[in-house]
């Protein structure tokens, strides 16, 4: 017999590798394949052409989610003895046009910046008058907007340069059933703010002046906002922890889809809590009970998830609380349960 053949002989004199191929699907997902026969090879110059063929065979059969995205751990910012310790830190924004970082560190009742190689600059604290800042954004005019206050939600304005910070009023909202409960801030490049009215189940879209231009609220249902999100296209993004579900909207706040739930399994919410939107597209959501980043296309596709739920370690995430994406796709998260931001290199 050739020995280029193939064998069914166990006892073949050349050694015989075998190969079973099983791909199980999940049952709501693709279905069962039918199962390949089970194939002999006795030094057959054909062995790595197979294994070609079942590589490609694997690589359509299996979910999108076995492939996981290349998260790089560049920095981990805790503090130094200039700075001092994070105490809490709530919220972070990198402004492009400067290039700085800005964490809100809530418990020290300040902000602090960063350079592009995040080393400290300075702090802010308002001469002692910033309290408890839980979301912040920085316009074109070098205005920050802030969420705080002694009950931390309170809307602020803060000129550094022409030290001015006072209350800022949100104008001509449409009056609902509870007072505006602002939540969290974000901002598009045309100055546009975006804040979640926690009170009243809506995202409130008004001008860096206060003038009230429209809401996103669904009639006859209330959604509980907890982050918020815009893309360069002015797509609008929201979470619901509660519902462990994303809202998207278009740039004139219609709906356009909604995806997520809970659940246990990798592509699944536990207690989600921010969300960042990548230059490429993608959608992260960082879940605080899991400890990860979980990634997802426009659609809902999942596409992978990174860290995990453990303390202390370099890249490990305790508690996480906040996520936000620059335009080169650093991943900034505040590891709160450690006291840090720790930044990410995603792909591009």
């Amino acid at each position: 017999m050739n020995k280029n053949l193939i064998c069914h002989r166990a006892t073949e004199a050349q050694s015989i590798k075998q190969v079973e191929v099983k791909v199980e699907a999940e049952k709501k997902s693709l279905p069962l394949p039918m199962p390949l026969p089970r194939i002999f090879f006795s030094g057959s110059p054909c062995l790595c052409g197979t294994f070609f063929i079942i590589f490609l065979i694997l690589s359509c059969l299996a979910p999108p989610y076995l492939f996981s995205s290349d998260m790089t751990l560049i920095a981990s910012l805790s503090g130094d003895k200039i700075m001092g310790k994070f105490n809490q830190p709530s919220a972070i924004f990198f402004d492009e046009s400067k290039k700085r970082l800005y964490v809100a560190d809530t418990g020290n009742n300040r902000l602090v910046s960063f350079d592009p190689d995040f080393n400290f600059i300075s702090e802010f604290d308002a001469g002692g008058e910033l309290k408890y800042p839980m979301s912040a954004v920085r316009n074109s005019k070098e205005q920050f907007f802030v969420i705080g206050g002694p009950e931390k939600n309170g809307l602020f304005l803060i000129d550094i340069s022409k030290k001015i910070f006072k209350q800022f009023d949100i104008r001509d909202a449409p009056a609902r059933e509870n007072p505006i409960l602002p939540w969290k801030l974000a901002i598009d490049k045309n100055d546009t703010l975006y804040i979640i009215d926690k009170a009243n189940g809506r995202i409130l879209i008004i001008d860096s002046d206060g003038r009230y231009l429209r809401e996103i609220k669904f009639e006859n249902k209330f959604i509980d906002f907890s982050d918020v999100r815009v893309d360069a296209d002015g797509n609008i993004y929201s979470l619901s922890t509660l519902e462990r579900k994303i809202y998207i909207f278009n740039n004139k706040g219609v709906f356009i889809s909604s995806f997520g739930k809970m659940g246990n399994k990798v592509n699944e919410f536990e207690f989600p809590v921010s969300i960042a939107i990548s230059p490429n597209g993608f959608i992260y959501v960082l879940d605080q009970h899991k400890g990860s980043v979980l990634t997802f296309k426009k659609d809902g596709v999942f596409q992978s998830s990174f860290s995990k739920n453990k303390w202390k370690n370099q890249g490990e995430l305790y508690k996480p609380y906040y996520i936000f994406a620059d335009m080169g796709n650093k991943i900034y998260i505040v590891d709160r349960g450690n006291n840090r931001i720790q930044i990410f290199q995603g792909g591009k």
